[in-house]
């Protein structure tokens, strides 16, 4: 799962991780101000339909002229928002050359309108929280990078699941055992499809 790997390792160098210091207090602040600045880009892998992994960024221009920007891993068929994490003060050569460099690295990313992506993010999460998973911890501050799940208009249709029920195909850092319990105790053995060890 090529986009698991790229996220997971992109977010390692460029995401804001918890500090005590000031600046990372000053940048948490203004990442919840975020929805007061203009959208900049929002991307997605083309193949996120076909391969049921949606990955994400959306960025915004802040009044300084950096950006600021948000990236999410969305499993469309079973587990929601796997991974997420979100930056500010990114250089346009920054965000070009590195952020999504490293984020797209095996596949282009194309345009993609932000009411889509916001179908996918937040539909992706109530579909796996009725399997019993919750998004990625950082969604707590990342989410402030996206409107308010009220303000979304949809646009158009979001299939979850594969075929009509829960397909999960495992990734690097799946712990796959909890997984596949989870989803017998909450759908009963044979009531959903898995893929172990291969990647979408």
């Amino acid at each position: 799962m090529e986009g698991n790997d790229n996220l997971k390792n992109t977010g390692r160098k460029y995401g804001l991780t918890f500090s005590r210091d000031r600046s990372y207090l000053i940048a948490k602040k203004r990442i919840y101000k975020a929805r007061k600045f203009p959208v900049y880009e929002c991307l997605i892998n083309p193949s996120w339909e076909d391969g049921g992994l949606a990955n994400i960024l959306l960025s915004r221009k802040q009044p300084d002229n950096n950006i600021l920007f948000g990236t999410y891993l969305v499993d469309t068929y079973c587990l929601g928002l796997k991974d997420t994490f979100c930056n500010i003060g990114f250089t346009s050569s920054e965000y070009e050359d590195e952020l999504k460099a490293n984020m797209y690295r095996d596949d282009d990313p194309i345009d993609c309108p932000v009411s889509l992506i916001h179908q996918i993010i937040y539909g992706a999460i109530e579909y796996a929280a009725d399997l019993g998973f919750k998004p990625q911890k950082d969604f707590n501050l990342s989410k402030y990078v996206l409107e308010e799940q009220s303000e979304i208009e949809e646009s158009t249709p979001v299939e979850f699941g594969k075929d009509g029920e829960p397909f999960y195909v495992s990734g690097p850092y799946d712990d796959v055992d909890s997984i596949i319990e989870q989803l017998e105790e909450k759908l009963g053995k044979g009531n959903f499809k898995f893929l172990i060890g291969e990647p979408i």
